[in-house]
């Protein structure tokens, strides 16, 4: 796995850097790391695995509640200075 490229990403709970780590170079959907501005690696860090849900985390469908789930690990990850892995 290999970082493929890396962005600033202001959101509406600060501003992140998005990292994206591929296996392959082409590969068109990456796994994401959401690195908070807050972030302190000199502490503990609070960090969620999140697993892709389109119709959850795009659209916030009612037939589950990834989306709340991934709304709430980036308002954490803001309060803790933490990290969001977003496995696609």
């Amino acid at each position: 796995m290999k970082r493929q490229v890396e962005a600033v990403l202001p959101t509406e709970w600060g501003v992140f850097r998005m990292l994206a780590y591929a296996d392959r170079e082409d590969d068109p959907m990456p796994h994401l790391a959401l690195v908070h501005e807050a972030f302190d690696p000199a502490g503990p860090v609070l960090v969620r695995i999140h697993s892709e849900c389109m119709t959850g985390d795009l659209f916030h469908s009612k037939r589950c509640d990834c989306g709340e789930q991934l709304d709430r690990a980036m308002a954490m990850a803001a309060e803790h200075g933490g990290v969001v892995i977003y496995l696609r």
